[in-house]
């Protein structure tokens, strides 16, 4: 990465701001239709941004969005900045390697970073060192995983659900008896399918990595493990259906997930002060949330 530019055509004018301000920090200029967007190291992602907000020449005073991309082996955080004292704006994006997804903190700089930052955290998993409180802002504690996620558990699913599901109710139905009804709870049945799916995908990729296998090795391995799984559900499909078992009333199985969701909250927040007493940082007091979390599931399935 050159020093100032990684094209030759000319600087928009606040990039040959942004040059005479830091002439020893290097960025990559790339054309946009939009803001001008520049690509910088890590390691010099706090001194470019101090200058953006704090010299009179840029004087970004306004963070208009902060968001996170996924690619796989690197996951980059883009900023949207812009000045109201000069009228012009920039996009700013830095990268972290997938396996050390740390970045510093911005969030004392504009205000309106703590929110995106700690949002970008729970969704891409992408560690803002610095912030001053580093905590889910829209899931629960101790997810286990990272929404946004390529490698979320539920990311694939859509590549192969709607052939299984046809599958599936075309071997069902010509294994039903002459005059037998449809199956009525096609949306259950999806849904239970699709978590039984998330499981295998995850529990596979888990595997994967145990293993050390690179990600195209990771996708295959998690491939074929989604194809038994397809397989067997075919094999049940067809299979003669067994006696259904009594359900409990839907009163009663909607107050035990109430009780549940109830004992999960005392749990989420007897964890957290007990991380924040001990002195935590965000990202420990999130595992120890997760170990609360998964002791209380074993309980469960202990009871």
């Amino acid at each position: 990465m050159s020093e100032g530019t990684a094209t030759d055509q000319a600087l928009p004018p606040v990039l040959e701001r942004l040059r005479e301000a830091l002439p020893d920090v290097p960025f990559e200029y790339v054309p946009t239709p939009l803001d001008p967007a520049v690509t910088v190291p890590r390691e010099h992602l706090l001194r470019l941004m101090t200058a953006l907000k704090e010299d009179e020449r840029l004087a970004f005073d306004y963070l208009r969005c902060l968001s996170g991309v996924d690619y796989l082996d690197e996951l980059e955080v883009v900023y949207h900045l812009r000045s109201f004292r000069h009228g012009h704006t920039i996009a700013v994006k830095v990268r972290a390697p997938a396996d050390d997804p740390r970045i510093p903190s911005v969030a004392h700089l504009w205000k309106a970073a703590d929110w995106h930052e700690r949002e970008t955290w729970e969704m891409f998993g992408i560690v803002f060192e610095g912030h001053p409180d580093l905590r889910p802002l829209l899931t629960e504690e101790g997810l286990g995983y990272y929404p946004l996620r390529k490698s979320h558990p539920l990311a694939e699913i859509e590549d192969w659900q709607e052939n299984l599901l046809e599958q599936v109710e075309r071997l069902a139905a010509a294994a039903a008896p002459p005059g037998a009804p449809e199956v009525v709870d096609e949306k259950a049945q999806k849904v239970a399918l699709a978590q039984k799916k998330a499981e295998v995908i995850k529990k596979a990729r888990e595997e994967a990595r145990a293993k050390g296998l690179p990600p195209e090795e990771e996708r295959k391995y998690v491939q074929e493990a989604i194809k038994r799984f397809e397989e067997e559900m075919a094999r049940e499909a067809a299979a003669p259906a067994a006696p259904a078992a009594a359900r409990p009333a839907a009163g009663d199985e909607r107050a035990e997930k109430v009780a549940l969701a109830q004992k999960k909250a005392e749990v989420i927040k007897k964890a957290r002060e007990e991380a924040r007493a001990k002195g935590l940082s965000g990202e420990e007091e999130r595992k120890y949330v997760q170990e609360a979390l998964r002791r209380l599931e074993q309980e469960g399935e202990g009871g």
